[in-house]
């Protein structure tokens, strides 16, 4: 055996690879640099912790320092390179420091390790490896509890008990809680049971979850739940609500609560159709909506209107789901409910603001981004000034929206005496009067809405003055028309027309007169405007004093001047001429309509005989001497009362005409429409009761305001 050279403090030491011999051997590279030396480049002498070694085919032939002991011989196949400047612990050799203390001398020789396996046994072999990783024991995880819930009883119960038991699973909690509603906590004991006493229990619905505690963790079972329902259920409410309904909304009776299906018998409700006086059965289906608050009778076959449809609940045994019966103090009446269902259906809730229904006094139709939108005029109370003010409100699609008053444009003034709006191309217009309180005098204002507030015309009569009345025309383009009658004597009026040139106000010609002697006056005055054209019309009666009593003149403004429209139309004595209205139609048509009305004794038996009729005429512009057709009768009838004629035409140039019929006593007249075809006159149409405006938007369709609803045809 080869003697090895000693080093410093001992015996040699085994060689260090290279690096070479290290890849070779699969050890890594390892930068060992004694800190301090950091950033240098590894001495190509001989490293300070070795000495007198030499490496030849990985082993390094010299002696290695640990702590205060010099260990020799030992092989070292990772780390000593010639640049190493640092300690090496010996558990990188596989050798202990202790098992290197015992064997002072070594040999490079490969048959070392044997040599002292065979001599020593199993104690020297166990110092070349290093000391053994205890195992990783995974760690214990806390126990996993499963609640499970079981209850008895109804979920809806009036009586009796109701009780819930719980079940902890997977070990043994440290508390068992009871939560009621999320919030209030019972502490359960074993067996976890909890009861509820249904008639004497508080009423509602009460969620329960039992949650399970072991250490800092809680386990919840899923939510259980019971209604405690001792009170029988109601009627709340009738449908539908209003009039004009859908006839997709059929009758329905609204409930408090929940129905137990099983409590309705098949014929637990009867339907009728009472149009025509005598009862007719309607087949129908009563089926439960709403998840059961809602009883519904629908008809088995779609609704024709006009029909009037009577609904009864039969069967008052009907129950909640808690068993609970129908509330015995319910009068018949809440039992019956019926329904008017006309051509025409609400497209609007009725017009409530600040809990008022106020009074409509114009309805327009105004064209937005949305599409048409509903606009009514009306007057509400002000509390604070003790009058009524106007108003403005649009429907949105969804719920009546207030736009801003004209009034407050005018802040400060004395007296509003008389208002009226009119709309046309998508531009609403104002009108109104305020009289000095001093001098009495009026001034008239005009004002257009402009989407979120209103912009002032120039006052059209500079002069206040004293005013018999004032109607106002919407042209194309929004260009507002004044007519204006004016007390010039106590025994003489002054009809003027004044139009808004879309730069200032010009006075159209001479005031309207034909008959010009005293006390004749022009009343009944109407207009109407196109791009070119203004007509006028008006009853003025006869200057003699024989047959007819009156006549009624048309004219039309053209090239600085008003020229009349045909004949003038005599109406006969002793009647008179109201609600006059016009219209003009593209092609160059002016179309009137008008009521009259008078008084006769019956001579059979000397009664006083109301009569009134409704007449329409039309003459043609175009021709160079316009004449009228013979007066139609529209509306011939003994004893009405006409409202307002609501004369408008559509771009197909076809008229329609809308009016209500009020009797002696009525207040709210039955409403009808017309329309003129090619063909003739289309049989009036009942569309509802207490008609307030019609109009028709760009596509032809008709609109209509009924009471405080706007309608249109279903």
């Amino acid at each position: 055996m080869r003697q090895m050279r000693p080093g410093r403090g001992g015996t040699g030491l085994p060689p260090s690879p290279s690096t070479d011999d290290r890849r070779l051997e699969g050890g890594p590279e390892e930068d060992v640099r004694r800190p301090g030396h950091e950033g240098h480049a590894p001495s190509q002498g001989v490293c300070p912790e070795k000495r007198g070694g030499v490496v030849r085919d990985g082993r390094f032939n010299g002696s290695l320092r640990t702590g205060t002991t010099t260990v020799p011989g030992i092989v070292a196949k990772h780390g000593l390179g010639p640049g190493c400047t640092r300690r090496v612990p010996m558990q990188r050799f596989g050798v202990s420091p202790e098992r290197l203390l015992m064997n002072p001398r070594s040999t490079r020789a490969r048959w070392a390790a044997s040599l002292l396996f065979a001599t020593l046994g199993t104690a020297a072999y166990g110092s070349f490896r290093s000391e053994p990783t205890p195992p990783n024991r995974p760690q214990e995880r806390p126990h996993e509890l499963r609640v499970t819930l079981q209850t008895e009883g109804p979920a809806f119960c009036r009586e009796g008990l109701w009780a819930l038991s719980a079940s902890v699973e997977g070990g043994t909690p440290e508390r068992v809680e009871l939560l009621t509603n999320g919030e209030t906590t019972t502490t359960l004991e074993a067996p976890y049971r909890y009861v509820v006493d249904c008639a004497a229990h508080a009423e509602g619905r009460f969620a329960f979850v039992v949650r399970a505690m072991a250490g800092k963790r809680s386990f919840d079972g899923e939510e259980v739940s019971v209604t405690v329902d001792r009170t029988p259920p109601t009627i709340v409410a009738r449908r539908p609500s209003h009039y004009y309904p859908s006839v997709s909304s059929p009758i329905a009776f609204v409930f408090s609560e929940p129905l137990l299906p099983d409590s309705l018998p098949s014929e637990a409700t009867e339907l009728l159709n009472t149009t025509y006086g005598r009862p007719l059965p309607v087949e129908h289906q009563a089926v439960l909506k709403e998840n059961g608050t809602v009883l519904e009778l629908v008809p088995t076959s779609p609704l024709q209107p006009p029909v009037t449809l009577a609904a009864t609940l039969l069967r008052r045994s009907l129950t909640d789901l808690a068993g609970n019966s129908l509330d015995p103090g319910l009068p018949d009446f809440a039992f019956r409910h019926y329904a008017d269902y006309g051509p025409f259906a609400a497209v609007t809730a009725p017009l409530l603001l600040d809990d008022v229904f106020p009074l409509p006094t114009i309805f327009l139709l105004e064209r937005g981004i949305a599409g048409t939108m509903p606009v009514v005029g009306f007057l509400q109370f002000d509390y604070r000034t003790n009058t009524q003010v106007p108003a403005l409100a649009r429907w949105d699609g969804h719920a009546w929206q207030r736009l801003p008053s004209f009034h407050t444009v005018i802040e400060g003034a004395s007296n509003l005496v008389a208002f009226q709006f009119g709309a046309r191309d998508g531009e609403i217009v104002a009108e109104w009067r305020e009289r000095d309180a001093g001098t009495g005098l009026e001034q008239i204002h005009v004002a257009s809405f402009t989407g979120t507030g209103w912009e002032h015309f120039p006052v059209p009569i500079d002069t206040p003055s004293k005013y018999d009345w004032v109607k106002l025309t919407v042209a194309p383009q929004g260009r507002p028309v004044i007519t204006v009658g004016q007390s010039t004597n106590p025994n003489e009026t002054e009809v003027r027309v004044l139009r808004w040139t879309g730069t200032e106000w010009q006075s159209l010609g001479t005031p309207l007169s034909e008959n010009p002697v005293p006390r004749d006056l022009a009343r009944r005055v109407t207009i109407a405007a196109d791009d070119t054209r203004v007509v006028a019309s008006w009853q003025e009666a006869a200057i003699d004093l024989g047959p007819p009593a009156g006549y009624i003149h048309v004219k039309v403004f053209e090239n600085g001047s008003w020229v009349p429209v045909g004949a003038p139309i005599p109406f006969m004595a002793p009647s008179s001429v109201d609600n006059l209205t016009l219209a003009l139609q593209q092609d160059h048509r002016v179309l009137m309509a008008w009521t009259e009305h008078g008084t006769s004794i019956d001579p059979w038996n000397g009664t006083i005989m109301h009569t009134e009729a409704m007449l329409f005429s039309s003459a043609s512009l175009a021709d160079s001497q316009p004449t009228w057709t013979s007066p139609e009768f529209i509306g011939p009838s003994h004893e009405p009362n006409y409202s307002p004629l609501h004369l408008v035409v559509g771009r197909d140039l076809e008229p329609w005409l809308a009016w209500s019929e009020r009797g002696t006593n009525s207040y709210a007249g039955r409403s009808y429409i017309r329309r003129l075809r090619a063909t003739g006159w289309e049989p009036k149409q009942f569309i509802g009761f207490g008609l307030s405006g019609f109009q028709l938007d760009e596509d032809g369709n008709p609109w209509a305001l009924l009471g405080n609803t706007v309608m249109r045809p279903q």
